[in-house]
């Protein structure tokens, strides 16, 4: 019998589905960053974010190992059947030294797991990673149904009986706002450090072609990118991709793409499995993501990966970039200063864009190199 620590990840989502984003590769990272120190078991749906309709290549509702690692397993629990007593069942068979819970207000997936945890049925540790979940932006979807929540943690005191990881200091300050006097351990996303090789694209003066990946949902901020677009001079070629989550939402980025002039032209192409998104990054000249908050931001460090700079708001832990010359974080009060940056980047030369465009995949690289995460996990799990 192996003498490793136990790790059961909770977490509603996870590969071979991608509409999720980062949360399903923030949990990948993190199994496959661990998978020599640690029996990492994985315990999820086998239906994709939005989706009716399982995945149709996997086992269900038992045990396997997931890409033929021997310590990582997984369990697709078939969502059409799925009660607690199953998740009770297969949360208790584990008998995990620390349970991982992705988010705060999954009520299958966290809500339960920390019931189990309260009555003493699990013995565990629990992690919470809150993912953003306490960010002021995200509290404010869905208000009603998340204060009572909270309310109901700290009456219990549930916090105290938890360990809580918070992916930087903003989320930290968040925690202690929440939950007074919890314990915090403050640790980067894992990120995916598979950098392609550096690939570089034409760039002609006046013209740009943007990229935008993530969610079509209000806090990613689609409309307010679109509004900022009406005023641009330059001629913009904008991708869209992401599934549609909030369909009256973007209802209204359709309204809005129909007042955009003729200089701006659009694509909406839906959403694409992970390996997929390296290349298309690769064929644009910049990322864009006005968002109202990213604990972390899996799609902004694939631009640096891919070697390209980037357009976001100061909602994000990515700060300073101008100075580097890798983009722009820009606050969202402002937004002439985002049409400023789409002109600004529309007249680079090929000269100027190679260098930022460089100077990108350099920063991502760096990132790598001086990343100390598995230590840093390794401590979480401890």
């Amino acid at each position: 019998m192996s003498d490793k620590k136990k790790i059961l990840i909770c977490i509603d989502w996870f590969a071979p589905g991608y509409k999720a984003g980062g949360p399903i590769r923030s949990c990948e990272n993190i199994a496959l960053l661990l998978k020599d120190d640690y029996l990492i078991y994985i315990l999820t749906t086998d239906t994709d974010h939005g989706e009716t309709k399982p995945h149709e290549t996997i086992t269900t509702n038992e045990w396997i190992h997931y890409l033929h690692h021997s310590n990582i397993q997984v369990y697709y629990a078939r969502k059409a059947s799925l009660s607690l007593g199953q998740l009770k069942r297969v949360i208790k068979s584990v008998q995990a030294d620390y349970i991982y819970l992705n988010s705060l207000f999954s009520p299958l997936f966290v809500l339960y797991p920390l019931w189990l945890k309260w009555s003493g049925t699990i013995k565990g540790k629990v992690i919470a990673c809150p993912r953003g979940n306490l960010y002021d932006s995200a509290l404010a979807i869905k208000r009603i149904k998340k204060k009572p929540f909270l309310t109901l943690f700290r009456w219990v005191g549930i916090h105290k009986m938890i360990r809580f990881q918070a992916t930087n200091d903003r989320e930290k300050d968040a925690v202690e706002y929440y939950f007074p006097n919890s314990e915090i351990i403050v640790t980067d996303d894992p990120i995916n450090a598979q950098q392609p090789s550096f690939i570089n694209c034409k760039k002609d003066i006046g013209s740009l072609k943007c990229i935008f990946i993530a969610r079509i949902h209000s806090i990613k901020n689609l409309l307010f990118l679109l509004k900022i677009l009406e005023k641009v001079k330059a001629t913009i070629e904008l991708t869209l991709v992401g599934p549609i989550e909030d369909m009256p939402y973007w209802e209204l980025c359709e309204e809005q793409i129909k007042l955009l002039p003729t200089n701006v032209i659009t694509t909406y192409i839906g959403s694409l499995p992970h390996h997929e998104l390296i290349h298309l990054l690769q064929k644009n000249h910049l990322y864009i993501l006005p968002t109202k908050g990213e604990n972390f931001g899996h799609s902004i460090f694939e631009a640096f990966l891919a070697g390209r700079p980037v357009l976001i708001s100061d909602q994000t832990p990515w700060l300073g970039l101008h100075a580097r010359k890798i983009g722009w974080d820009l606050p969202l009060a402002h937004p002439s200063a985002f049409v400023n940056a789409l002109e600004e980047a529309a007249s680079w030369d090929q000269e100027v864009f190679d260098e930022c465009a460089a100077n990108a995949w350099h920063f991502a690289k760096e990132h790598i190199d001086n990343s100390n995460v598995k230590a840093k996990y390794v401590a979480l799990f401890s």
